[in-house]
């Protein structure tokens, strides 16, 4: 498990295995997640890296994994974490809720399994917001909003989304366990509507460039280009501060 952040009152009310006497600050946000699933089997073994996903830590992790998953809130390490699996030729499941507007939520999960789908062919990334995360150091606009929320209008607490990240974090585990075990090739993108309620699909793209030309050829992706943009490892420790 990766994660450079604490636990902070605006979330510790969508935070599965945080308690209400967890100090705040203090509470590294892996140590509640591997206190919890020690709890339910203690034979588990974890490895809490107290990182962000631009360090050599987390690179190493994640070239090391058979599985990924991945839950951001922005698109620029989405995309990264898209790159650096298919470099390493990384099974990747990539799991996002979202509140775009009142009465309007949701959420989605992309499969990119075994080079037939990703992220990229997939169109769910925004381009602009990929761009925007790699080539400045300033605030970014989609951290003005956590799900959809403008962050003045928060307070101290963030928006209650338990529930939304209940369904894709079970869909995303749904997938997950018929494709390592055979049982059918798993969806390569589901999208949750919510409000409606109802789910659909998609199909990928075929001659992606992330799943077909660099997919297990670490030395011609050099994804480690990203461990090179100081940018990047200083905008996420203005986030940490």
């Amino acid at each position: 498990m990766v994660d450079d952040e604490e636990q902070d009152e605006t979330n510790r009310n969508r935070f599965v295995g945080a308690r209400h006497d967890d100090p705040v600050p203090g509470s590294p946000k892996i140590e509640l997640a591997a206190r919890l699933v020690r709890e339910i089997d203690p034979t588990i073994r974890v490895t809490p890296v107290r990182a962000s996903l631009i360090s050599k830590e987390a690179f190493a992790a994640v070239s090391q994994a058979d599985w990924v998953f991945g839950c951001f809130d922005e698109d620029g390490p989405r995309s990264i974490l898209n790159e650096l699996c298919a470099a390493y030729a990384k099974d990747y499941v990539d799991i996002a809720s979202d509140v775009p507007e009142a009465g309007v939520y949701g959420g989605r999960i992309c499969v990119a399994w075994q080079g037939g789908g990703c992220l990229h062919c997939l169109d769910v990334l925004d381009p602009r917001d990929v761009e925007a995360y790699l080539s400045t150091d300033t605030e970014k606009a989609g951290r003005a909003a956590i799900y959809g929320v403008p962050v003045d209008a928060l307070r101290e607490t963030g928006p209650s989304v338990s529930p939304i990240n209940g369904v894709v974090a079970a869909l995303a585990a749904t997938e997950f366990m018929v494709a390592v075990t055979g049982m059918r090739e798993p969806q390569r993108l589901i999208n949750y509507y919510g409000h409606v309620p109802k789910l659909t699909t998609a199909k990928p793209k075929p001659d992606c460039y992330y799943c077909t030309a660099i997919r297990g050829k670490p030395e011609d992706a050099d994804a480690e280009r990203f461990l090179r943009m100081p940018q990047l490892r200083e905008q996420r420790l203005k986030k940490v501060r």
